[in-house]
């Protein structure tokens, strides 16, 4: 009969035992991880305002990306890697055609320089003066940088002039 003398006492001890235990292993932990929760919802929600406020300064970034990336490309047409002077001459022939000059001949120079190479294209052409001059213009002018080294013009008698034009093409490697 003394052992039901501490029965009330040790449903006690083991009910105080069971609420430490349940509340050191399932409530503890789970009021922590609902606390770092709450934490990283507040640091998200700080990150959001913060994308937002950027975006609202700055716009939408993706078109200026796009727009540098065009004039990048243009820059690498203007000055390209490989002088390629395949495209340079097609492009003599094409503005020859479109301003009605005639090419009589024409002779690619040697390359220049290590990192900033440099080429020769000499061209002789008949033309009258007007389509010589937009045909320079516009090789001079075109995407590609090329500069008119040299330019002897000589008349023909008629409304012809006979030229010979050495043009430099440039590459950057």
């Amino acid at each position: 009969m003394p052992d039901k003398k501490f029965l009330p006492l040790v449903t006690l001890a083991v009910c105080v035992l069971c609420f430490f235990a349940l509340n050191e292993f399932v409530f503890e932990p789970a009021r922590r991880a609902t606390l770092n929760m709450q934490l990283e919802t507040r640091r998200l929600r700080e990150v959001e305002r913060e994308v937002l406020s950027l975006k609202a300064r700055y716009g939408d970034l993706s078109a200026a990306v796009a727009q540098k990336e065009r004039e990048l490309d243009a820059a690498r047409e203007y000055l390209p890697v490989e002088l390629d002077q395949e495209k340079f001459i097609d492009a003599l022939y094409r503005a020859a055609d479109a301003h009605r000059a005639q090419i009589i001949s024409m002779q690619a120079g040697d390359v220049e320089g290590d990192e900033l190479q440099s080429q020769t294209v000499t061209v002789k052409l008949e033309s009258q003066y007007v389509p010589l001059l937009n045909f320079v213009r516009e090789i001079v002018d075109g995407k590609r940088f090329a500069v008119l080294d040299k330019a002897s013009i000589e008349s023909t008698g008629d409304t012809f002039l006979s030229c010979e034009l050495t043009f430099r093409i440039f590459a950057a490697r």
